[in-house]
């Protein structure tokens, strides 16, 4: 892996204003040098989470927690050091420098395909949900009550028929290879491909960083198994993510809610409860 240099972790820290960055978080007010506001990581009623734009440092008077912009960011998203690393980078419009063996680059190049084929693949069902074609899907979206706002925030889909997502995903250039690690394709025998999906509501998986890793999608009629998702792969762990998560963390985090299936988060969220996730564990593929 690489290992990035001091220098350009510093460049990283100093082009991300610790201010500009916390205040997307919690809302903070000017008293005398610094900034205060409720801290995040732990329930308070008066302001103890002090920041400071001269030394870009925060500190919390009443848990202790305290550090620069990377602690904050890696604390409050549970990012590792290397994913705390990207987002800020890419918030600066930083470039990171690529790994330098060639095996793990070859395996992120890989990883980026995977996120890049599973984001198209998420839109690709969501648009499909609106067709005259997938009046199955709608009457249940119907009978379950869930409005529009509910349906673009968790980007709900309905998925085609035989091999069209493969057909598609060929269309825009995607390799055989990468396709296939996705999982949302599978190789049959006789070497022909079919989608993974077939004429299924489709719940796309997203991790903290609010990209797609994963899918589920629940049967329309009495055929089993009532529900399939992605199996484990080189981007989706399901014991280390949770369905919805990424929607959940804008909200009060000081306690979230786990439920069993996608439309047990899905419902409490319509009805304003959005601090709920669903467990992946007990998925069946």
């Amino acid at each position: 892996m690489t290992r990035y240099s001091d220098d350009l972790i510093e460049e990283i820290k100093t082009s991300n204003d610790i201010v500009d960055v916390i205040s997307q978080y919690v809302i903070l007010k000017r008293s005398g040098r610094n900034f205060f506001g409720l801290c995040p990581f732990h329930k308070e009623k008066s302001p103890s989470f002090s920041v400071s734009p001269d030394k870009q440092i925060f500190h919390c008077f009443g848990c202790g927690v305290g550090g620069n912009v990377i602690h904050f960011v890696s604390k409050i998203e549970n990012l590792d050091f290397k994913d705390t690393l990207e987002l800020l980078a890419n918030r600066a419009n930083i470039e990171l420098p690529t790994l330098s063996n060639f095996e793990d680059d070859k395996k992120e190049a890989l990883k980026a395909k995977v996120y890049e084929i599973n984001e198209v693949t998420a839109k690709f069902y969501h648009e499909n949900l609106y067709k005259p074609t997938s009046k199955e899907a709608q009457e249940y979206i119907k009978k379950r009550k869930l409005d529009n706002k509910t349906l673009t925030s968790f980007m709900i889909g309905y998925s085609g028929k035989f091999d069209e997502l493969y057909q598609l995903l060929k269309s825009k250039g995607f390799k055989e290879e990468e396709i296939l690690a996705s999982s949302l394709v599978n190789k049959a025998e006789n070497g022909k491909y079919i989608d993974r999906f077939r004429r299924r509501l489709m719940f796309p998986i997203k991790d903290i960083r609010g990209r797609v890793i994963a899918f589920g999608g629940r049967v329309l009629d009495d055929s089993k198994p009532k529900y399939i998702n992605s199996p484990e792969n080189i981007v989706y762990s399901k014991g280390k993510n949770l369905f919805g998560l990424n929607i959940a963390k804008k909200g009060d985090t000081k306690k979230i809610i786990i439920v069993e299936g996608y439309m047990d988060a899905i419902s409490l969220y319509q009805r304003g409860i959005t601090n709920v996730v669903a467990s992946l564990r007990n998925s069946s593929y």
